[in-house]
């Protein structure tokens, strides 16, 4: 899978923003999905055991091997911070260098810029049947509310990617977590949406 770095045009150790803008993207910290393709290929009916509650972040074997649930969060923070650069700007211009332009102008190009360059940046992830699946960034920003629900092991990679139940992208797809662990990730998942660590 092809990185995308993420880089804001703020710059928090000086507290200024260059005039030319310079937003890329989002780095999708996934990595280790080689690793549970090979694995589900491996063990096609084995189900992970899945931790209660805030074990979830922090155990050992194979749910810490496989799981995404920190790097889901922070792949939702990221996004985030990238939807909220432009309000941002605008309600406080006073940490960033605008050139004498208004913040309500400077937010309109931020989010011109974003929406284009969104569509512009492109990564590939392998399904289930180790085909290439690419995808733009605006498509994984589309699907932030997938993300909440989609950092299970036992859940085919096209649902750790959010894929749309029902499409041609999930047509691959023939191992899904158990009723009782999606059961829980529903409780768990105002977490994820408030991008907040449950209290240990």
């Amino acid at each position: 899978m092809t990185r995308s770095k993420d880089n804001l045009a703020f710059n928090h150790r000086t507290n200024r923003m260059p005039h030319k803008w310079k937003i890329v993207g989002i780095n999708f910290d996934h990595f280790h999905m080689g690793d549970l393709l090979r694995y589900a290929h491996e063990h096609p009916t084995e189900v992970v055991p899945m931790p209660e509650g805030p074990k979830i972040f922090e155990t050992v074997g194979p749910w810490e091997d496989y799981a995404t649930p920190s790097r889901d969060m922070r792949l939702i923070i990221a996004m985030n911070v990238l939807g909220g650069l432009p309000d941002r700007v605008q309600r406080h211009p006073e940490l960033f260098v605008l050139g004498g332009r208004k913040p309500t102008e400077v937010r309109a190009e931020l989010e011109r810029l974003h929406q284009r360059r969104a569509g512009e940046r492109t990564f590939e992830y392998h399904r289930s049947d180790a085909s290439p699946f690419r995808l733009t960034v605006a498509d994984a920003l589309a699907r932030k509310a997938g993300f909440e629900m989609g950092y299970n092991p036992n859940d085919c990679v096209e649902v750790r990617w959010a894929a749309r139940e029902g499409s041609d992208e999930m047509q691959p797809c023939h191992r899904h977590a158990p009723e009782d662990q999606r059961n829980r990730m529903a409780q768990y998942r105002v977490w994820f949406r408030e991008a907040r660590r449950p209290p240990r």
